[in-house]
């Protein structure tokens, strides 16, 4: 019989269970999805934990994991060594990676799909190679580089992005290949016309936000000077969580700034209690709201703003723009882009060099 080890009735409902039997008929749900779980499952467990996700699923299930590769391991092992040292034990994750052993590819039924703009970011190399080695199918996205080569070299598939860009301003020629490939292997993660809805948003923001567009209506340049010299923290929803995480890494890498990003709720339980302090008065806040977001989003996304606003240097509030789900993420992440590269401009830093994150990979490559 199935276990039920608990039941959340504060949040928006969820049920934990054993893994044994999902207390669902078969196709209960039209998609399904594990995010960092089964390289915590005992490898015997395994096939069935994945045998449960398929058997409840009607059309689409997506796991997620790190994948067990010797450099993996390797790094791993490092990491616990460190942590030991500084802690006096194990960290109990890094222990059941360990223990357990990460998840390997299993063969010739496994799509692999490995994306590096530049064609040589090591963990795509890496993850490639594994494939290749296992025997799994491999799509290579890229514009060069060592990737590339490989892909030229076994007669593996390749997507050949547009040479000299920035990674980081290549993410639609990085996205929008992977639903063609997903749907080239009847795996359909868009509806009908969202794709050519996205375009169409972010075609009218690219008016709305570009360099000619004078800042009183220029939602990317008012919310950059908003942001000035304060080190911005970004928070989203259940849909804009990763969204948030986006605008960090963009506001990192353009304007030269720290950042923070968050996820509402969880940020609720823990982080909300550090906006007491006073470094909040250097803090400026991004709330990254969804236009379909449920109403217990929308309380907490008010009353956030309502507790922590007044300790913080200023608040902005975002929204998506569409009514598909492509479009309001990708609506966000281009505000965001814009933002950051305005906000290098407001700073007087260059957005497109990155001397010290150039200067690590050219050490990684050399200092053996």
């Amino acid at each position: 019989s199935t276990r039920v080890l608990a039941v959340n009735v504060s949040e928006p409902a969820d049920l934990i269970v054993a893994p044994e039997r999902l207390p669902f008929v078969d196709a209960a749900f039209e998609a399904s999805t594990s995010l960092d779980v089964l390289e915590h499952v005992p490898p015997a467990d395994r096939p069935r934990f994945v045998g449960e996700m398929l058997r409840v699923t009607d059309r689409r299930a997506v796991l997620c994991c790190p994948l067990g590769t010797p450099e993996h391991d390797a790094s791993e092992q490092e990491i616990q060594a460190w942590y030991r040292s500084v802690a006096g034990a194990d960290h109990p994750w890094l222990a059941e990676h360990l223990g357990y052993g990460l998840p390997t590819l299993a063969g010739g039924r496994d799509l692999v799909i490995a994306t590096s703009y530049s064609g040589d970011t090591a963990e795509s190399l890496s993850a490639a190679e594994a494939a290749l080695s296992r025997g799994c199918p491999l799509v290579a996205i890229t514009s060069g580089g060592r990737l590339a080569a490989l892909a030229r070299e076994r007669g593996v598939p390749r997507v050949t992005l547009p040479v000299g860009l920035m990674p980081r301003m290549a993410l639609g020629y990085l996205f929008f290949p992977l639903l063609g490939i997903l749907k080239s292997t009847n795996l359909h993660v868009s509806k009908g016309g969202e794709v050519e809805e996205a375009f169409e948003v972010i075609d009218a923001l690219a008016d709305e936000l570009g360099t000619a567009r004078p800042t009183a209506t220029n939602e990317a340049k008012r919310l950059a000077q908003a942001i000035g010299n304060h080190l911005p923290v970004v928070y989203g929803g259940p849909v804009t969580g990763t969204t948030a995480y986006r605008w960090k890494t963009d506001f990192e890498e353009n304007a030269k700034t720290f950042a923070a990003a968050g996820v509402l709720p969880e940020m609720n339980h823990n982080e909300i209690e550090a906006w007491s302090g006073p470094l909040a008065r250097e803090l400026y806040l991004v709330l990254l709201r969804d236009r379909e977001e449920g109403p217990e989003i929308t309380r907490r996304f008010a009353l956030l703003r309502e507790l922590i606003g007044p300790s913080a240097a200023g608040v902005a509030e975002v929204s998506t723009r569409g009514g598909g789900y492509l479009a309001r993420l990708l609506s966000l992440a281009y505000l965001g882009q814009w933002t950051s590269y305005y906000l290098a401009i407001v700073r007087g830093v260059d957005p497109w060099s990155v001397p010290v994150l150039d200067a690590l990979k050219g050490r990684m490559r050399t200092d053996r």
